[in-house]
């Protein structure tokens, strides 16, 4: 038991060595390693106690925070591809974390987003523009008043130049 204790703890330590992970994917990980294993129903609670356990020694290693991690997937999400609020919580609760009160500047966001693509879309009509921007934005997880907001943004930019 010790051995599969070792084992399933080193697994763990490289597959957090990636990125960090949240407790969700620990649990995860931890029951496709011990599938491997040939699983007998009477050492059944025993491996589950063995997976407590690793868990319980990565929190203490502080590689099982998922505070940490939520903080890390907004950070990745805001500077590599951002998305939006709604988008966000839904990824986060794939990862097996409930966020209640997130908060983003959605707006500086889209606008970082959307900026890339103006380029594209500057020979459409207006509403076609529109129409681009608001899909696009959508899709990315901002919510309409966002989305509202940006292309009123934008229309003033084009005004103004």
């Amino acid at each position: 038991m010790d051995d599969l204790y070792a084992k399933l703890l080193q697994s763990s330590i490289r597959f957090v060595s990636f990125r960090p992970r949240s407790e969700k994917e620990f649990k995860y990980f931890l029951l496709k390693k011990l599938a491997r294993f040939s699983v007998i129903p009477a050492q059944a609670g025993i491996q589950l106690s063995v997976i407590d356990r690793v868990i319980l020694r990565l929190r203490d290693l502080g590689y099982a925070d998922d505070a940490k991690f939520v903080s890390w997937w907004i950070n990745q999400r805001q500077s590599h591809k951002p998305k939006g609020m709604r988008l966000i919580a839904q990824e986060l609760k794939d990862k097996g974390i409930e966020v209640r009160d997130l908060k983003l500047d959605e707006d500086v966001l889209a606008r970082q987003v959307v900026a890339k693509k103006l380029p594209l879309w500057e020979k459409l009509p207006p509403f076609e523009r529109k129409k681009k921007i608001y899909g696009f934005l959508g899709r990315r997880g901002f919510d309409a008043d966002t989305i509202h907001r940006v292309i009123d943004g934008v229309l003033d930019d084009e005004i103004e130049s």
